[in-house]
């Protein structure tokens, strides 16, 4: 879930977000992680702490990896969008040659 895209703040639920073990944990803050044993994942934050949360190690993983998707496709819209927006602001630029032809000789072409 994207909670601000410009400050790169995103979380993830560990179940189902209506489950009242449902744990939303923000994926900046996540230093490693890996299974601890059946069911449940090991994960190391930032700050040094260390939680063991009650989901298989697979759906942690799956949830990470989903994340960080969404973030590469929401930073890449949001950079076309910049982009857009400059040359909508900018307008269209002619471009056009500084040199002109009659500065250069062609060997073998007579015109």
């Amino acid at each position: 879930m994207t909670i601000d895209p410009t400050n790169f703040i995103y979380f993830f639920p560990t179940t189902s977000a209506s489950n009242s073990q449902c744990i939303w944990i923000s994926s900046e803050h996540i230093l490693s992680y890996h299974r601890f044993d059946r069911g449940n994942t090991e994960v190391k934050f930032k700050n040094k702490q260390s939680k063991i949360i009650p989901v298989s190690f697979n759906s942690f993983n799956n949830q990470v990896l989903r994340t960080a998707l969404l973030r590469t496709t929401l930073i890449s819209r949001i950079e076309e969008s910049e982009r857009k927006a400059l040359y909508f602001f900018n307008g269209k630029r002619s471009i056009s040659a500084l040199e002109r032809a009659s500065n250069y000789r062609i060997r073998g072409f007579k015109g």
